[in-house]
């Protein structure tokens, strides 16, 4: 009788623990469905489109990056990282290849780490990126990012960023009645001050002839890298909070370039 209830016993528990593994399994691989289709439909078709509405829905609002990028360290928080998504050209209207490849996924509880890699521009990178669930909706909450373009099978290590794609764009500031004398003199002090970055090729700033409360600057760097270090720069973000309240619409006209004979 003992036996009987003893073995009686053991199935039961052996029953149990194999359904709690199988709901285990499935709750992980609804998990790792969960993310995947996060970081194909949110995450790289954001980066792809330069739509930081919707790469902001991936993200926890307190999310820091960290990295390197050509050799140079990496660091911003995520309003920093979106700021320059929204100011750079996309990888879509740039018509350069891209490409977002999940390598893979690991789900533990509550917490998870994915792996991936993006291809875009000039640069190859390699990514970790940190996800929790908060109210059962997987969120990204650090981003680790390593550009391993001269790593890659094929390329040349040049030492230095790739001259190939540059970031060039045309900036029109429409200056307020009244403002005009002390918004020039503080773009004389940008253009100096641009043209000492190493990732800087021109910074020309010019009043538009029949129109002198209108400044146009033609802007070229040697790639978005290089472009996004002189948005975050202190010389351009003092004179980014300098304009507040001095231009038309309080905005910045931006239009970016790509050459003739670049695939559209």
């Amino acid at each position: 009788m003992k036996t009987l209830l003893l073995t009686a016993f053991l199935s039961c528990t052996l029953l149990t623990l194999k359904a709690q593994n199988l709901k285990r399994m499935e709750t992980q691989k609804e998990s790792i469905d969960a993310i995947s289709n996060l970081l194909e439909n949110r995450y790289f078709k954001g980066i792809y489109e330069g739509d930081t509405s919707l790469l902001n829905t991936a993200y926890h609002p307190g999310t820091l990056l960290f990295g390197d990028v050509k050799g140079q360290p990496y660091a911003k928080t995520l309003g920093q990282y979106l700021d320059g998504v929204a100011s750079r050209q996309s990888p879509k209207d740039s018509g350069k290849p891209f490409k977002g490849e999940i390598l893979n996924i690991r789900v533990v509880n509550s917490i998870a780490v994915a792996e991936i890699k993006v291809t875009m521009y000039d640069f190859v990178y390699q990514e970790f990126l940190s996800f929790h669930r908060i109210d059962d909706k997987w969120l990204l909450v650090n981003k680790m990012i390593s550009d391993i373009a001269d790593q890659t099978p094929g390329s040349k290590s040049t030492g230095t960023p790739a001259a190939g794609i540059k970031t060039s764009l045309i900036a029109t500031i429409r200056i307020l009645p009244g403002f005009e004398k002390e918004v020039k003199e503080a773009l004389k002090t940008m253009e100096i001050e641009s043209n000492k970055e190493p990732g800087c090729e021109q910074f020309v700033v010019s009043i538009q002839k029949n129109s002198p409360q209108t400044v146009v600057v033609y802007e070229v760097y040697k790639n978005d890298e290089a472009f996004q270090l002189h948005v975050n720069s202190a010389h351009a973000k003092a004179f980014f909070e300098f304009l507040k309240g001095k231009m038309v619409d309080d905005k910045i006209e931006t239009v970016f370039l790509t050459k003739l004979d670049s695939p559209q």
